[in-house]
């Protein structure tokens, strides 16, 4: 609802309610005031009685006496008697004369007291009204005033700023609009700065990939970045093949070149280059003389490492010794991984493109080559892209494409996942389903792969099955939402091989479908996400063939099967106790349901470990922390235990194992580690929400 309505709205309940208070105020009133004005008769009738009887002054004169009485007003009928049924309008005395005495009872006018009632309750109840319009006529005025015209002031200008007339709100006043117009300025220039940011990587790594190197437009991309972290200057040195440092030194006004052998580097450049780490400092003594000359008081850099090559490293310098704030480092850091990244992928296409110079013969070798610099980051994509080639050649040919045709299907599908060398580690080796973030992230992985090789001459003709292989057919794909045939023919052959080859194989996180359920699920969405025509050609070889194995004299698989188990470490496990950690919960839960369908859960406390921490140090601590988890594996066996906060341990077992024993167990591991351990069994094992809340509140009831 628009303010504007709202406002209408409110006045609307406003003059409801003021009607509705009158009608109140009339009602009250009128009751009110017809007791009132009775009573006030009452009194007025009585004392006119007394008058008219003195002046009276004798029993025999009652027809005198009742004329006189009737003349009154508020008097409608006189009687000498006691009535049997008394009315709340009657009004009965005893007169006493001096030749006797006498009864009367005298009714009120009730007609012409609720009249009077009436009138005064309308008069009350319309004045009520009128005042109540008033006041709230002038809210309503107010607020307008107040808040609707700076509320809708704000909004045009937002207008304006959506159609590019605006680029800022003006800022006026100090009230709380003025702090709004304020807010909405600082949330523009924090979205324009971000938005800036992430050019400004994009654009290295496309001028970096494209092999421009360190030109004018690269240099002013990098001035644009000394404006945003607020530092000095920057050196950037690129190791070449024959062992030189090509070194480009940037400041906001002045640049220059220089080139040096690896052990002519002085100052801090060899510092970083040795250590092999990020390096910040302000100490002069590890700045050199030309360093000094630059006036440099304060240093940030890193080495450009990709792949576990040292690649050269990037400094970035202060002439005033101020640490950076750590948002400006974080950002440093993504443009010195894009300057790695990119100039990884620049060697790599060199290489590339040398070797198709010479021999158009080692033109498939070296894509593979390539492909397997994408396996050493994830191994799941090992032997992958050999996978989808092969069942993507054979759909191209059992659908008569031209050999032509076959041949760039085949390559596509072979580069098809080379953009996610650009996916940060975070994003692409997270052994778990990934946040609706880190998705929008590896989308761009095809628009990544298309930008990488749209100038590698030989695959040019590949590259449309590259760039919408994850298009559906449906539109709901991406990255250009492309619809039936809109989708070019090789991308949608691709995306069914892609689709299949990662439905059957296993992850880290999930063990992959047999073929027959692939092949279902597929069928069933024909028409839906994939060509039906291609679905139909392609299920027979889906279910049916089998692709060769990867050739090992590429890469050493043992050598992988390392890295992927170390990766696993590194994002699942607890460093000190090699336990799992506690994001690894749910992982943790899985695989012990692998192991055995039927399971029970335990926590287990180390009591007082802040105490021992204080009172024998946190060596102390670790240690016994270590030793817990390592006694439980000897002594419980568990399925998979997790470390879940800092001295609380989950662990699982089959429900097999008894209460009893687990209780036992735990007691003798108290005895060995001389601590007291708190043992409690979780209930939540088959939802692992669930079980978080349990943990959670019997981490609230321990004791502190």
């Amino acid at each position: 609802m628009r303010l504007k309505d709202k406002y209408w709205l409110l006045t609307l309940v406003i003059l409801t309610i003021s009607i509705l208070m009158g009608i109140v105020g009339y009602f009250v009133t009128f009751y009110l005031a017809s007791d009132n004005l009775k009573r006030q008769a009452i009194l007025n009738v009585e004392k006119y009685l007394e008058v008219v009887a003195v002046s009276t002054g004798s029993v025999s004169k009652r027809k005198e006496l009742k004329a006189v009485l009737e003349k009154s007003p508020l008097i409608s009928h006189v009687t000498f008697s006691t009535p049997q049924t008394p009315s709340p309008y009657q009004i009965t005395k005893k007169l006493i004369f001096p030749d006797g005495s006498l009864n009367v009872t005298i009714e009120l006018d009730k007609s012409r007291i609720e009249k009077s009632a009436s009138s005064l309750a309308q008069k009350v109840s319309l004045s009520i009204l009128a005042v109540l319009l008033f006041l709230q006529l002038l809210i309503v005025i107010f607020l307008k005033k107040l808040y609707l015209n700076p509320l809708n002031r704000i909004r045009k200008d937002v207008d304006l700023i959506q159609s590019g007339e605006l680029k800022k709100i003006p800022e006026k006043g100090e009230d709380e609009f003025g702090r709004i117009r304020k807010s909405i300025n600082k949330m523009i220039d924090s979205i324009k700065e971000r938005d800036e940011r992430a050019e400004l990587i994009s654009n290295f790594i496309q001028l970096l990939t494209v092999g421009k190197g360190f030109n004018g437009e690269f240099i002013e991309l990098m001035r644009k970045v000394l404006k945003i972290t607020g530092t000095d200057g920057v050196m950037i040195g690129i190791l070449s093949n024959d062992n030189t440092f090509n070194i480009k030194v940037i400041t906001p006004k002045t640049h220059f070149s220089l080139k040096r052998n690896k052990d002519e580097l002085n100052g801090i450049e060899p510092y970083i280059f040795e250590l092999n780490r990020e390096v910040e400092t302000s100490k002069e003594s590890l700045f050199s003389a030309e360093e000094k000359r630059l006036g440099i008081k304060y240093i940030f850099g890193m080495p450009l490492n990709v792949l576990s090559q040292t690649l050269g490293y990037v400094i970035f310098f202060k002439r005033k010794k101020e640490k950076l704030p750590e948002e400006v480092k974080n950002f440093i850091r993504n443009v010195a991984k894009s300057i790695g990244v990119s100039v990884k992928i620049k060697n790599l296409i060199s290489e590339l493109e040398e070797k198709l110079d010479r021999e158009e013969k080692l033109t498939q070798t070296v894509i593979k080559s390539f492909i397997r610099s994408i396996e050493i980051r994830d191994s799941y994509t090992r032997g992958h892209s050999e996978r989808v080639a092969y069942y993507s050649k054979r759909i191209a040919k059992e659908l008569g494409l031209p050999d032509s045709e076959v041949s760039k299907i085949y390559m596509a599908a072979l580069l098809h996942d080379i953009g996610k060398i650009g996916i940060p580690d975070s994003i692409l080796l997270k052994p778990a389903k990934l946040s609706e973030e880190e998705y929008e992230i590896i989308k761009i992985h095809p628009l990544l792969s298309y930008e990488i090789l749209k100038n590698i001459e030989p695959l040019k003709v590949s590259l449309t099955g590259i760039k919408y292989h994850h298009e559906r057919w449906n539109g709901s794909g991406y990255p250009e939402g492309l619809r039936r045939d809109e989708i070019p023919i090789d991308a949608r052959i691709i995306a069914v091989a892609d689709t299949f080859d990662a439905m059957t194989s296993d992850r880290i996180y999930r063990k992959g479908m047999s073929k027959k359920e692939a092949v279902k699920e597929i069928k069933e969405l024909a028409g839906k996400l994939f060509d039906p025509d291609v679905v139909e050609v392609a299920l027979p070889i889906l279910l049916r063939e089998n692709p060769p194995e990867s050739r090992k004299e590429f890469l050493d698989y043992r050598i992988l099967s390392e890295i992927e188990k170390r990766r696993l470490d590194y994002f699942l496990r607890d460093h000190l106790t090699g336990a799992y950690n506690r994001s690894a919960l749910e992982f943790a839960l899985a695989l012990s349901k692998e192991r055995s369908p039927s399971l029970k859960a335990f926590s287990v406390d180390v009591t007082k470990l802040r105490d021992i921490n204080v009172k024998k140090g946190w060596q102390e601590g670790d240690r016994i922390l270590k030793s817990l988890v390592q006694l439980i594996e000897k002594h419980i066996k568990p399925l998979s235990i997790v470390r879940y906060s800092g001295d609380n341990f989950v662990f699982f077992v089959p429900s097999s194992v008894s209460n009893e024993e687990i209780s036992e167990k735990v007691k003798l591991i108290e005895k060995e580690l001389g601590v007291r351990l708190e043992l409690n069994e979780l209930y939540n094992v088959d939802n692992v929400e669930l079980l978080k809340t349990e943990l959670t509140e019997l981490e609230w009831q321990r004791p502190q």
